[in-house]
């Protein structure tokens, strides 16, 4: 019984709505249980989240025998919309604000390539084999948790589901995923207006100049632009006339980026504080911050305006 009062407490706390944990049928003994079901309905295996007043052992487990799954799905199925978050609890938080959702019970890295055909309005008379046309694609969003496993986790899904909007969270001090939004009183409503499509690298390059621009986070972009980007630098150092390797590590790093008293922040991690030292003796800068690393101003140029090594090069010695 104590158990249940401190458990119930959490999932209020969590904005879990108690229709939603009777809707998903969670119950608990001295852990919570989130009973999982295939997309027919039918039962699958419990996942199980440990007390959360404690931090002994892991914070999920798992009946014997369970495989990754699509929580939620067989509530959603019907819907025109599908939201895509990282995790139950976000999941159970967006139906709570009766929004469809669904999530991986295996983490950010582990959605499914055999899931593509349940996010599609299926005629009843589609026999196997039938094209998937595109006019029958449900509307899609992904929102993962602000960080660089989720980041990895929504290109990862992105590839799966290559019409879905993104959805990133807004940043906010102790805010890194839905329920920290909705706990810190954001409108789920409201912010999932502002999911967008992204055509192409190119599209996702521009908004990630602009959110840097107003020191907005950029863990997608990263991801996004690291995935799609499939450069061998080391090859393409070798094929470089070193004179021209030279010339570019010469180029000012100020004028590639703006220093305040010879400190900016670094392009290569989002920070709010400057973590990144300009040195100009040697033309270099060094990152106290996350990196703890040194940059020629090659890497600084690549890293500002998120090309390659060649092109850099190139620009640099323009």
């Amino acid at each position: 019984m104590q158990f249940k009062t401190v458990f119930q407490d959490w999932l209020k706390t969590n904005k879990i709505s108690e229709k939603v944990q009777s809707d998903f049928n969670i119950s608990f003994d001295d852990r919570i249980i989130f009973p999982v079901y295939g997309v027919d309905g039918n039962f699958l295996f419990n996942k199980y989240r440990r007390n959360p007043l404690s931090d002994v052992g892991p914070k999920y487990t798992y009946d014997k025998g369970g495989k990754i799954s699509l929580y939620g799905y067989h509530l959603a199925e019907g819907s025109k919309s599908i939201l895509i978050t990282e995790g139950e609890k976000d999941c159970l938080v967006a139906w709570s604000h009766n929004i469809p959702a669904v999530t991986s019970t295996g983490g950010a890295m582990s959605f499914q390539k055999e899931w593509l055909s349940l996010f599609y309005d299926i005629p009843s008379d589609f026999k196997e084999g039938m094209f998937l046309d595109e006019s029958l694609r449900k509307e899609v969003i992904i929102c993962y948790d602000n960080d660089v496993a989720g980041a990895d986790g929504a290109v990862k899904t992105l590839e799966v589901l290559p019409w879905a909007k993104i959805l990133i969270i807004p940043d906010m001090p102790n805010v890194k995923d839905i329920s920290d939004y909705v706990n810190m009183g954001g409108n789920l409503h409201e912010l999932l207006k502002t999911a967008r499509h992204y055509n192409d690298i190119t599209n996702v390059q521009e908004d990630r100049m602009r959110r840097i621009a107003i020191f907005q986070s950029t863990f997608f972009h990263d991801a996004y632009i690291k995935a799609h980007t499939k450069v061998n630098t080391h090859t393409e150092r070798k094929s470089f006339n070193s004179d021209k390797v030279t010339n570019a590590k010469g180029y000012p790093i100020p004028n590639i980026m703006e220093f305040k008293q010879n400190k900016a922040c670094c392009p290569f991690h989002n920070e709010k504080t400057p973590s990144l030292h300009y040195y100009p003796q040697t033309n270099s800068c060094y990152c106290f911050g996350g990196c703890g690393k040194a940059y020629d101003a090659i890497s600084i140029y690549m890293a500002i305006n998120n090309v390659g090594f060649t092109v850099a090069v190139n620009e640099l010695n323009k």
